[in-house]
């Protein structure tokens, strides 16, 4: 064989194993954990937007191996108190993430880079003309095919597509004060996301989850909205769902495509229920009484025991869940930090099962607390 030949034929095997390794690369998927201050339950003691660890990493989703810290808010940088409360996959090559200060709060678009370059994307604060969606502070927020809707103290907000703000009732919030079944909704929005819908034109709903921040057997609950005209003051709440215990406080949702049902975690003290996973049916036609089948599907406080986050991987069926690193009620004690546990669902039993014995990533000085998750590439 000529030199040539032999030359051309190690230069193919180069290009083409670079080329399965960028396909690796490009198809690997992590899981971006943000660690601000978070909400596990009324009775548990959380870190704070001045003791949480105020970072955003990322988790090798296959592996649950750490592999670094995307964006840090304890720097310079930022002032005091700085704190990520949402983090979400924007696109393929950035993060949005919803940042919680008293004054300064924000949204920005991070890169998915280690260290990743950090720009603004919203920073209205105002609750005067022209009023901003970031008026109170902030908890959560959902991207949307025609906006952004962002969870406030006692509001769900609307962005627009070009970041105009939309009002459901006069300068109210896109929703706001919603009266009918879901009465009273004003102390605490712990979680905001969307399912979806054929009654409508934009093909979803808001669900979000909402704390009393006191025994309530009825407002500790979840409530759904219309997405398309949120509440008018008068009209737009579908349905609701009251929490499964006075002290299980609602901590967050998400919709399983996979299964059509929801999950919402409780979160409170040491109490049966109060440490738990129910699973609803989602009747995606209905204008009312759209969640039905309330299933306890997991329940086991020496594994999940003050649940902050989740997230879900539609592509395995997998479901993320964060919690408190111990069963106490002071979860900062000894800066414990918080953990993240793994899941597959049996849709016959309707139960979740942990993927291991031990937790998918057991944490550590950057993991308190766990205010959010998101999967991306």
């Amino acid at each position: 064989m000529s030199l040539l030949k032999i030359l051309l034929m190690i230069g193919l095997t180069i290009a083409v194993l670079g080329c399965q390794k960028e396909e690796e690369k490009n198809n690997k998927k992590y899981l971006y954990v943000a660690s601000g201050a978070c909400y596990s339950g009324t009775g548990n003691t959380t870190y704070t937007a001045t003791t949480a660890s105020n970072v955003i990493f990322r988790l090798n989703l296959e592996t649950g191996q750490y592999e670094g810290r995307i964006a840090d808010f304890t720097t310079v940088e930022d002032s005091a108190g700085t704190t990520p409360v949402a983090v979400r996959d924007y696109d393929d090559e950035h993060l949005m993430v919803l940042i919680q200060h008293t004054t300064l709060r924000r949204i920005e678009l991070i890169k998915k880079q280690l260290a990743g370059e950090r720009r603004s994307y919203y920073t209205n604060t105002s609750a005067a003309a022209p009023y901003g969606a970031l008026q109170t502070n902030v908890s959560d927020m959902v991207i949307v095919d025609d906006g952004l809707l962002i969870a406030r103290t006692n509001a769900i907000e609307k962005l627009d597509t070009g970041k105009i703000r939309k009002a459901g009732n006069g300068t109210n919030a896109w929703v706001q004060g919603p009266g009918g079944d879901c009465s009273t909704s004003t102390v605490n929005m712990t979680s905001v996301t969307t399912i979806p819908t054929t009654a409508n034109t934009v093909g979803y709903n808001i669900l979000y989850t909402h704390s009393q921040n006191a025994s309530s057997a009825t407002n500790n609950r979840a409530g759904i909205i219309d997405g398309d005209t949120g509440w008018n003051g008068t009209l737009g709440c579908l349905d609701d769902q009251s929490t499964v215990a006075a002290t299980a406080y609602p901590t967050a949702a998400v919709y399983m495509s996979n299964y059509n049902r929801v999950v919402i975690a409780y979160a409170g003290t040491n109490v049966t229920e109060q440490n738990s996973l129910y699973t609803y049916a989602v009747d995606t036609a209905a204008t009312s009484n759209i969640l039905s089948d309330a299933v306890n599907s997991f329940e086991d406080p020496s594994t999940l025991y003050g649940i902050s986050a989740m997230t879900y991987d539609e592509s395995t069926g997998h479901l993320y869940v964060a919690s408190g690193g111990s069963v106490a009620t002071n979860l900062t004690t000894g800066s414990i930090p918080y953990k993240i546990e793994k899941f597959s669902f049996d849709p016959t039993t309707k139960k979740f099962t942990r993927v291991s014995t031990s937790a998918f990533y057991s944490g550590n000085i950057e993991s308190r607390c766990i205010s959010s998750m998101a999967i991306g590439n």
